[in-house]
Order: structure tokens, then sequence, then C-alpha cells
């Protein structure tokens, strides 16, 4: 065989190599997809003279409300890129002047309410942003633009309900848990300060500027609540339309227009995890953003 030949031969080699190397690292964390722009979707909420009461099964108020259904897509902005895509999400909303609620349902075969070494939890989240200049997508799920998000997620449901449960059937257990959990034994003063958060709601009630800085507020506004029955996931959120800090609490108060001025809608935007593909992190299924024509 030609010298020439066989350098030719060894060229093409290491070039493939190289090429192969290079999908491999650029796949490894998912495989990116074309993105189609869903339909903007505005969803309605109603006044309803009502209240739920979010530990209970889930309510038949929402048989009677108008429901959105709403396109999700992958997030293949930032690593980790989506595996799987959760679609369609349906939603519907209220408010009785004092608490404003979500209600959100997607398919699922399985209840993923665990969370631990390749072990993944089922979540959803509500994401509204705040301020001027909000983007006209939610592509990283808001992260460029200040935004308050509350975050369902099943393995947090689970242990929230479940202290709940408890605290409810003896407060001497409460209390029993409380000190196993605060203090070593023998020690007067807590060495290990991040057991100090125990969760006051099955939601995090979160608050975001740009990528990294996803951040739990001081004061957890949101309760809610998640069923799964029949592969199908069902969760309510629920907070107080009356905001206590405008710096991060969403102001979901339905402003009068000014003068010479439409009325103005609130922006949302949703996003699901489905544990059992592995979802996490930035590896979710995202809306565009949804209008919400407060009545």
């Amino acid at each position: 065989m030609k010298k020439s030949t066989v350098i030719l031969i060894s060229i093409a080699l290491v070039i493939g190599f190289a090429a192969l190397v290079y999908i491999g690292i650029r796949h490894s964390r998912g495989v990116p997809v074309r993105v189609e722009k869903p339909k903007k979707v505005t969803l309605e909420v109603q006044f309803l003279d009502k209240e739920i009461d979010v530990s209970a099964s889930v309510s038949d108020i929402w048989q009677s409300l108008p429901r959105e259904e709403i396109e999700l897509m992958q997030q293949v902005t930032v690593l980790p890129w989506g595996k799987s895509l959760v679609s369609p999400l349906r939603v519907s909303a209220f408010h009785n002047k004092k608490d404003i609620y979500f209600y959100i349902s997607w398919k699922d075969d399985t209840e993923d309410r665990d969370a631990g070494i390749n072990t993944f939890s089922d979540g959803c989240a509500v994401m509204f942003p705040m301020g001027e200049g909000i983007p006209a997508s939610t592509i990283m799920m808001g992260f460029m633009h200040k935004s308050n998000i509350w975050y369902w997620k099943a393995s947090r449901d689970r242990e929230y309900w479940l202290s709940q449960e408890k605290a409810g059937a003896t407060d001497e257990l409460m209390q029993t848990k409380v000190y196993a959990d605060y203090h070593y034994p023998f020690e007067e003063k807590e060495i290990f300060v991040v057991s100090k958060d125990i969760s006051k709601s099955a939601v995090n009630d979160l608050i975001a500027i740009r990528v990294g800085t996803l951040t739990p507020k001081e004061l957890q506004n949101v309760q809610g609540r998640g069923f799964w029955s029949d592969n199908t996931w069902q969760v309510v959120f629920k907070r107080a339309i009356a905001i206590t800090d405008p710096e991060v609490d969403a102001n979901l108060e339905q402003a009068p227009p000014t003068a010479g001025q439409a009325e103005k809608n609130k922006l949302c935007a949703f996003s699901v995890w489905n544990g059992a593909s592995g979802d996490r992190g930035g590896r979710k299924s995202i809306s565009d953003w949804v209008e919400l024509q407060i009545k």
C-alpha cells in the first residue's frame, strides 16, 4: 500500500474518531430536539365564592370551571437537555377575592414520590414573571428575568403531609420528632444547621433572577397538595391574593386599566418533571407564557 494512501486513511480515521467523541460529549446528557413554539393560551381566572381545603382530596369544584389544555416543550437551552416530553398540561384557576387557586393535571404512568440515588421525584411548577422587561419567551423557564416560582415536588408533598398527619395524631409524637430532628443527643445547641429546614408547605415558594439564583423565600406563602390516581397527577396550589412583600411575591391582583389603556393581563408559565424519565433540575418540560385573565 502506498504511503500516501496510508496517510489519507489515517487522517480519515482521526477525523471520524474526533467526530464521534464530539457527538458523544454533546449528547451525553440528553439529545437536543427541535422545539415548535406552542400557540398562545389565555387562562380565565373566574371569581367563585368558594374555598378549598387543599389537604383533602381533589374538589369537585374543578369540574365546573373552564380548563385549558397547554402544550409543553422540552427545555433545550441549557444542560441537562430533556429526554422525554410531558404534554399536554390541563390547567384551571379561580379566586374568591381572598385566595387564588390553580389546578394542574397531566398523564403519568408512574407515581414517583421518592428521591435518592438514581431515583427522581415527579414535580410541577408555576412561574410568575415580575417587574418590567419580561422576555418574549420562557425558553429557560424565565431564569433570565426575575420570577416568583411555586414548585411542587411529589417527594416533599409526601413528607410534609405525613408530618401533618402525625402532628394531628398526638402532640407528644411531634415533640419527640422535633427534638430528634433539631438536636444531636446531649447537645444544648444545634450543630447541624441544615436540619432546621423544616418544611412549612408541600410547595416551595421560590425567587429567581437568572440562572443559578433559585432561592427559597423567607416567608413561604403557598400551600398545595398532589394526588395520583388512574395514571394522572392532580395538583392544587393556593395562595393569598394579598402580597406580603412586593419584591418577592407575585402580584396577582388585577389592577384597573389606566386611562386610555386596555387592561393588561398577568403572565405565568408551567413546567413538569417526570421522575421516571430522570427529569430533575433543568431537565423538564415547559410551557410558553400563558395569559391570566383574572375576573
